[in-house]
């Protein structure tokens, strides 16, 4: 077995990685803020954490890796936009319609990236999660590092930097923050780095929640740092072994969560590898409305551009290095997409049925080196590459790439029509027949081609990367 290593943020080096449990995995992910559609930035975030779902279980087993993910649906964002778009709905009413739309546009944009849904998924907004971060504000406040200023609660900076090292993701230096400053919003710059809000005093139309803390009644919801501190500990326990994110969640939202699981929980280390992936620049600058330089998966439909050449793209870039897209660089993914699939294509006219022997053990062993060195995926399509140039018989070829595309995520097994079984050709041309149907918006004409697929044993799901064949 190649042994894992990672980079991890909290020691600043790379390390080899030791799982609490032997032979297991548990991982937590930041997920989407579900106010509105999911930009190309975010979506790297996701194809990093699901590269690094898959490596661990190509090392570990399917079964015992244990991927949590939040939606956050309760922040200022949300309920921000959601008393704009639904202004008639009592507030939790509407907070909660408007979410469940975002989040559906998340979970497709995730689909069409071929990224693996997580084992759990937790929702903030949710009242088992609700309760859990009551209890740990509570525990943070009998601890006394957390006060109640104008119905709310604070966590206390300064008293904590006293007692333990505040600022281990980000290095900031706690005898240079002013004391009794508070910052209300959920999200802050660096610079201005004070007592954060656990819990929000309860605001004129603004969803809430009944909260008693020391006798007092503090009616409103929770801070945005609480969250992701509660539903991890619901779901993996304290402490727990991987945290991702974006680089840009290091502080405040990283760092908030150490310091109150440290008090709130007890422990020492809540969480044993902290990885963050790098920004995502366009044309050399950050992304941004303002900038007219703002892309979602949408933008890629439109110009015809298959969702997997993007995910293809970010394997082109370590995680932990800046990534710069440009629309060249996406359209050659495109065609480097195209010609992968060619070459299985072609590795499969004269192979059908693959065994696990023929995977090659030299060819797996210098994937499995590069994954494993801190999720190098440049050094493992390098690597794919040269398997395709090799001597190797095409049946050991395909049972190769195909097993690296466990990793890949690729769909590398159903390059043509996104069929999980390869399917003969007259269903493949009935297929072909929908597609024109719906070109030319002929839907009683699609509507009678889906029924006849259906018909000779096959399923036909309409997904944002086109037509998804399976049998049934």
């Amino acid at each position: 077995m190649v042994k894992l290593f990672l980079y991890n943020t909290l020691r600043r080096k790379k390390e080899e990685f030791r799982p609490i449990k032997k032979a297991r995995a548990g991982l937590y992910t930041c997920g989407p803020t579900v106010y509105n559609f999911a930009h190309l930035g975010n979506l790297r975030s996701y194809v990093f954490a699901d590269l690094l779902t898959r490596i661990l279980r190509y090392n570990l087993g399917l079964t015992n890796v244990k991927w949590v993910m939040n939606i956050t649906d309760v922040d200022d964002k949300t309920i921000r936009n959601a008393k704009m778009k639904y202004p008639d709905l009592e507030p939790r009413a509407s907070l909660k319609k408007f979410t469940a739309e975002f989040e559906k546009y998340f979970w497709q944009d995730l689909a069409a990236l071929n990224i693996s849904k997580p084992d759990y998924v937790t929702h903030a907004a949710d009242e088992k999660y609700i309760n859990k971060m009551k209890n740990l504000i509570k525990n943070i406040f009998t601890s006394g590092y957390a006060y109640v200023k104008d119905g709310s609660v604070y966590f206390d900076v300064i008293k904590y930097g006293q007692k333990y090292k505040y600022g281990q993701l980000a290095e900031v230096d706690v005898s240079k923050l002013k004391p009794g400053v508070r910052v209300d919003a959920d999200e802050y710059g660096k610079d201005n780095a004070q007592d954060f809000v656990l819990w929000k005093g309860r605001k004129e139309n603004e969803p809430s929640w009944d909260f008693e803390l020391n006798g007092q009644k503090l009616p409103g919801r929770p801070g945005w740092h609480i969250e992701c501190s509660a539903m991890a500990e619901a779901e993996l326990g304290t402490p727990f072994d991987i945290h991702t994110g974006g680089v840009d969640l290091k502080f405040p939202h990283h760092e908030n969560e150490i310091h109150q699981s440290v008090v709130g929980y007890k422990v020492k280390k809540p969480v044993n590898y902290w990885l963050h992936n790098e920004h995502l620049l366009v044309d050399g600058q950050r992304m941004g409305k303002r900038f007219n330089n703002f892309y979602t998966l949408k933008d890629l439909a439109a110009r015809g551009i298959n969702p997997l050449a993007y995910r293809f793209l970010c394997l082109q870039t370590g995680y932990g290095k800046v990534m710069n897209f440009t629309w060249e660089a996406l359209k050659a993914a495109d065609e480097g997409l195209k010609h992968l699939y060619n070459q299985v294509k072609e590795l499969r006219i004269t192979n059908h049925e693959l065994r696990i022997k023929d995977i090659n053990v030299n060819f797996k062993k210098k994937f499995l080196e590069a994954v494993n060195d801190d999720l190098n995926m440049p050094r493992a399509l390098a690597a794919a590459q040269e398997l395709f140039k090799s001597d190797l018989a095409s049946q050991e070829k395909l049972a190769t790439v195909l097993d690296f595309d466990k990793v890949l995520g690729l769909n590398l097994a159903s390059p043509e029509s996104g069929c999980d079984k390869e399917a003969p050709a007259e269903i493949k041309e009935l297929v072909n027949q929908r597609e024109r149907a719906r070109q030319e918006k002929n839907w009683p004409e699609s509507d009678r081609l889906r029924a006849e697929i259906k018909k000779s044993g096959w399923n036909v799901e309409d997904t944002s990367e086109g037509q998804r064949v399976s049998k049934k």
